[in-house]
């Protein structure tokens, strides 16, 4: 009987043993990861249609017709000391109608970037957004840049009834 009380004793440590042993057993996994160089824009759609309309006093000049109902929506992400610019220009083709000029401004979001002075839109891009480093502006309808155009009126002698125009506003998201 003592043979057996020793025998079950060495076999319920060695059991015991055994089981801590695999207890402790560990593995490793090697995980890499990576940030890609992002850049992705888009625009909530279009602005209102800029039409000059009668003044409420007979003599006055018509007010500056103004649309500031779309946004410039964008990603980025960007190496350290690298910043993105936004820049907008028009076709070589386009222009606004006799007297006028179209002028566009840009409101970014708090760590969007740093919105740039008025533009007058020509052919030429130019900085509307400057200083964006990584961010995502936000999809709703009114997230992003807050994107301003007036239609300026610069000659009232110039301007000429029944003038219409429609032009095509390119927006870039560049690197510096």
């Amino acid at each position: 009987m003592k043979a057996l009380k020793k025998w079950l004793t060495g076999t319920v440590l060695a059991l015991g043993l055994a089981g801590l042993m695999f207890a402790a057993a560990t593995a490793t996994q090697t995980v890499t990861m990576q940030i890609a160089s992002i850049s992705v824009l888009a625009t909530t759609g279009n602005p209102a249609t800029l039409a000059v309309s009668a003044p409420g006093t007979a003599g006055a000049t018509p007010a500056n017709p103004t649309s500031n109902s779309t946004y410039a929506q964008y990603t980025s992400t960007v190496a350290a000391g690298i910043t993105r610019r936004l820049q907008a220009n028009w076709g070589a083709s386009d222009a606004a109608p006799a007297g006028c000029a179209l002028q566009l401004t840009a409101l970014p979001g708090s760590g969007q970037g740093t919105g740039a002075p008025q533009i007058t839109m020509t052919a030429t891009a130019q900085n509307i957004v400057t200083a964006i480093g990584s961010c995502a502006t936000g999809t709703t309808a009114t997230s992003g840049a807050q994107l301003t155009y007036v239609l300026a009126i610069n000659s009232m002698t110039s301007l000429v009834a029944g003038d219409n125009h429609t032009v095509t506003i390119t927006l870039t998201l560049t690197d510096n």
